[in-house]
C-alpha cells in the first residue's frame, strides 16, 4: 500500500510541480488582514468548529470530516478558511487533490513535499489556492488552508 501511495504521490507531484515563487495566489495566502491573528494549529479532537460564511461556494467546501476552525475575510473579496483534517498527510493530500480537481475546478501550479503541499485551482467563476501541512504535535492530523475569491 505504501508503495502505491508513494508512486501516486510521485506522479501527482510531477503533474503539479511548479517553481511558484512570487505567485499571486501564494502571496494572497500569506497576506494577513489588519487586526487579525493567524488561527492557532490545533488537533482535530480539540478544534472548535466555526461556520462557513453565507454565500461560500458549495463546490469549495472541504472534504467530509474536516473541522473548519477559522474563516477570515481578505482584500479583494477573498476568503481564507482554516481547518484541520483528522487524517494523515497522505490521505489529506489525496482528499484535497480529489476535491479540487473535480466539482468544476482545474488544479494548477502546485507542489508536493514530504510534509506539506499546495495547489492553485480555478473554475466556477473563482480562483483559489489550498495548502496542507502535517501537524507535528497531532499524530495523524493535517492543517488545511483554502483561499478563494475572484
Amino acid at each position: 500500500m505504501r508503495a502505491r501511495v508513494g508512486l501516486a504521490l510521485g506522479a501527482l507531484a510531477g503533474v503539479l510541480l511548479l517553481a511558484g515563487c512570487g505567485d499571486e495566489m501564494e502571496d494572497a495566502m500569506a497576506e494577513t488582514a489588519s487586526g487579525s491573528t493567524p488561527a492557532p494549529l490545533v488537533c482535530a479532537k480539540d478544534a472548535k468548529p466555526v461556520a462557513l460564511p453565507d454565500g461560500f461556494p458549495s463546490q469549495a467546501t472541504l472534504p467530509a470530516g474536516y473541522v473548519v476552525s477559522a474563516v477570515e475575510a481578505r482584500s479583494g473579496g477573498r476568503t481564507v478558511v482554516t481547518a484541520v483534517s483528522p487524517k494523515a498527510f497522505e490521505q489529506t493530500l489525496a482528499d484535497m487533490q480529489g476535491a479540487y480537481s473535480t466539482r468544476g475546478w482545474t488544479a494548477s501550479e502546485g507542489e508536493v513535499e514530504e510534509r506539506d503541499a499546495e495547489s492553485n485551482f480555478d473554475g466556477n467563476g473563482l480562483r483559489g489556492r489550498w495548502a496542507i501541512r502535517q501537524i507535528p504535535d497531532c499524530t495523524g492530523n493535517t492543517s488545511v488552508s483554502v483561499l478563494i475569491g475572484k
